[in-house]
């Protein structure tokens, strides 16, 4: 009977420790926004004051959870969260941030420091995802967060997994990035983001010499740089080719028309890379495409075995043409997102590159293209 009786009591207690630590949780959660986007500028005050915009989570009893918007100004990012903080009735959370924007003007003069913060904060996951306006981030930031049902941090890294997965731009995680920047052999990139039609969209990459941003490449260039990088499976990609060589294979050829524009679906791609003269900074690429084509903007009416040679040719030619574009454009820009130092300073006897070194190299590298597609189905429709 004694035992029984601490058993009840025993029970009794167990449940009200559960129903407090309940309700103490509860407590501090509503005591608390929790950040999960943040957009960094240079304060038009001051060149070195710095402006944060934070959208964090508030949990209200009465109404589901909502996102607030708070500004703030300092001469360090913990300074301007701290002057946001303070216009708030909340304590701020850092521990759920899931993406970080950077201004164009922010970006231009360099993000070492604000990385440096990202690294030491043990709270922060380093999969969260760092993006550039092609403006402000307050811009993007403030007219999303009005045009949009949904909070835009999630809905922006929401964007840029999108992308990630469907192989159409590298991985850009805190933990890729960090390791592309203290690597002197090669250069990060970050999504661009832009308002367009009122809506928010990634609209190409952001490139960088160490740093500082210094151009942008498109979202095709940007799916080029991933297939030099990584293998891709099943990415569509658009190509446009002279249609003089397929007049003979045409149905009806249409007057007044140069191009024929193609849709594949890369079922395999991948690259490889190698230095074949570290003197003359020469590489050498192979790229191998198993495309399928399922649409094309005329009609053909014979598919034999030559027909699909002459179009394997061709895409090889284009794909080629494309490359050379973009070499072309990142040695302008002197930035190599492609990682052809960390292949040279692997290459060299002590192993050692500074990236003022490879800047100065960069823009003198040749790289001989060869890329073989293999046709594996056509399954045309016009």
């Amino acid at each position: 009977m004694v035992v029984e009786i601490y058993r009840i009591k025993f029970v009794f207690v167990l449940i009200s420790f559960v129903f407090l630590a309940a309700c103490m949780q509860t407590k501090i959660i509503e005591q608390h926004a929790i950040i999960n986007t943040y957009g960094i500028d240079i304060s038009e005050e001051s060149e070195n004051l710095i402006e944060t915009v934070i959208l964090s989570y508030i949990f209200d009893e009465q109404a589901e959870n909502v996102t607030t918007i708070n500004y703030g100004k300092g001469k360090t990012i913990k300074e301007a969260n701290q002057n946001a903080e303070k216009k708030s009735s909340f304590t701020f959370l850092p521990g759920q941030i899931r993406l970080v924007l950077y201004g164009k003007e922010t970006a231009e003069k360099g993000f070492k420091n604000y990385l440096n913060v990202l690294i030491r904060d043990a709270r922060l996951s380093d999969m969260m995802y760092l993006a550039v306006s092609e403006t402000t981030a307050k811009d993007i930031l403030l007219l999303g967060q009005e045009n949009a049902d949904i909070d835009m941090g999630q809905y922006m890294e929401k964007l840029i997994e999108k992308e990630i997965k469907g192989d159409s731009i590298p991985n850009v995680s805190l933990h890729e990035l960090t390791h592309t920047y203290e690597d002197p052999g090669k250069d990060p990139i970050m999504p661009l983001i832009s308002l367009t039609d009122n809506k928010i969209a990634i609209t190409g990459m952001a490139l960088f010499q160490n740093d500082k941003y210094v151009g942008k490449i498109s979202m095709e260039d940007a799916f080029l740089v991933n297939l030099f990088q990584n293998k891709v499976h099943d990415r569509q990609i658009h190509l446009s080719i002279s249609r003089e060589p397929f007049l003979k294979y045409l149905s009806a050829p249409q007057a007044n028309r140069d191009q024929l524009h193609l849709s594949f679906l890369i079922i395999d791609g991948e690259s490889k890379t190698r230095l074949t003269d570290i003197k003359e900074l020469s590489y050498r690429t192979d790229v191998n495409l198993k495309v399928i084509l399922n649409e094309t903007s005329e009609t053909f009416k014979d598919e034999n075995e030559q027909f699909a040679n002459l179009l394997e040719k061709e895409v090889e030619e284009e794909v080629k043409r494309q490359y050379k574009k973009l070499l072309a454009t990142l040695q302008n820009a002197n930035s190599d997102p492609l990682g052809l130092g960390s292949i040279y300073r692997a290459h060299k006897k002590n192993g050692k590159l500074t990236a003022k070194e490879w800047h100065q190299k960069f823009p003198e590298t040749t790289i001989n293209l060869n890329v073989d597609v293999k046709l594996i189905n056509t399954g045309i429709k016009q």
